[in-house]
């Protein structure tokens, strides 16, 4: 044979093999189709109020439904009437959350044989519908303000004679707050709804930081002596019985109730230390909860007595935190690189009110209002949930719930 003869006939037979090897392939890929692309499906826009409106765009091949889970729950399901359609399947969704809160939100295509693609969104927060007293200077001199956490309504409450500041809410709508009558700060008290003022201490000349105990009968505060030094004072809710609990010459204020009523957390300072300590009302007995060799300030005890929720700098600068109630298990709650402070409680132990420095002003007229959504306090970020208040170049601070 010659070496021509041999040439075509390797040819034929490698391609003979080749449409051999082609018609094994075809015929595998026959009874072992590849699978199809998942679907998919992306969020195009959503609007949160008390109803959330959601619209979202699918594609792929033979879509036969789209559903809406808010975390393990499915909230809305929408099927395609035209699944052949290659064309993108656009579906809109309004879904009204059972209460307020953190819900994170999942979008899932399917198709035909069950498969999915899914998209996440941000999780939605849901603000609580309740009011918050703060001050401000946004009008010139500190007054204080209401605030409305889920519309941010916002109106003055108690104009200032010369400054009022430091608010604090009673249960049976009693409040307390901190006011400069004559150059001198008085603790004065009206209701939410009667504007008549009562001054409380008219024989005190520097009282402030005023917070009640739990069943509104007492008022615990904070006096500074001509020497410089501050102490805690407690007294009855009508201004009576002042009676000194600490007796130190640095700095022993911030205080907040335990919930029962009978200790006191506050914040003691000495030399450029600050820690927090308990305080028993009965005995004076101090309990300290704080060792860490950074600046642990203004406690704020839950509605529960579990927990209390704290300023530190522990990361570098000053952040929101939560320890058990003997000091044990800190956990860091917010990490705003401008810092945060004046952490608050709701009435239900549901949210944190406290101020971040984040506002357009210079020093202190950063200070703006925020809501921090953390009942359980999990350590991943997008399970918790952050609404800001307030936005300008004033000083908006010391915030305080109401009933």
């Amino acid at each position: 044979m010659s070496l021509l003869s041999k040439l075509i006939t390797g040819i034929l037979v490698l391609t003979l093999l080749g449409g051999i090897v082609l018609v094994g392939v075809l015929g595998w890929l026959t009874l072992n189709p590849p699978p199809s692309p998942l679907p998919s499906i992306v969020f195009t826009s959503v609007e949160v109020g008390d109803i959330v409106t959601l619209a979202v765009t699918t594609r792929g091949e033979r879509v036969t439904r789209a559903e809406l889970w808010a975390g393990a729950n499915m909230v809305a399901r929408e099927v395609n009437p035209n699944p052949a359609l290659s064309n993108p399947w656009v579906v809109a969704w309004q879904w009204q959350p059972p209460a307020p809160g953190v819900y994170p939100l999942v979008a899932r295509a399917y198709d035909e044989a069950g498969n999915y693609g899914a998209s996440a969104l941000f999780s939605v927060v849901i603000p609580p519908k309740q009011k918050l007293l703060f001050s401000s200077n946004r009008d010139g001199g500190h007054a204080l303000y209401e605030i409305e956490t889920a519309t941010r309504a916002t109106g003055l409450w108690q104009p200032p004679a010369s400054q009022n500041r430091q608010p604090a809410v009673a249960p049976d709508k009693r409040v307390v707050f901190a006011s400069n009558q004559n150059n001198a700060w008085q603790l004065v008290t009206r209701t939410l709804d009667n504007p008549t003022l009562t001054i409380l201490t008219p024989n005190l000349k520097t009282a402030q930081r005023p917070v009640w105990s739990a069943d509104g009968a007492h008022i615990g505060f904070e006096v500074t002596d001509a020497n410089g030094a501050t102490n805690l004072v407690v007294m009855d809710a009508d201004g009576k019985n002042q009676r000194p609990l600490t007796n130190t010459d640095t700095y022993d204020g911030q205080a907040s109730f335990h919930p029962a009523g009978d200790l006191l957390a506050f914040t003691a300072r000495q030399g450029n230390q600050s820690d927090i300590y308990t305080i028993a009302l009965a005995n004076g007995q101090l309990t300290r909860l704080t060792t860490d060799a950074a600046q642990d300030a203004m406690p704020a005890w839950s509605p529960d007595g579990a927990r209390i929720a704290f300023v530190s700098n522990r990361s570098g600068i000053a952040q929101i935190w939560v320890m058990n109630a003997d000091g044990s298990a800190a956990q860091q709650l917010t990490n705003i690189p401008s810092g945060a402070e004046q952490p608050k409680w709701s009435p239900d132990g549901s949210w944190l009110a406290f101020v971040a420095y984040t506002g357009a002003g210079e020093g202190n007229d950063r200070r703006e209002l925020y809501l921090l959504y953390a009942p359980a306090f999990a350590t991943k970020e997008d399970e918790r949930g952050m609404i800001r208040l307030t936005q300008n170049d004033k000083d908006d601070t010391e915030p305080a719930w109401t009933p």
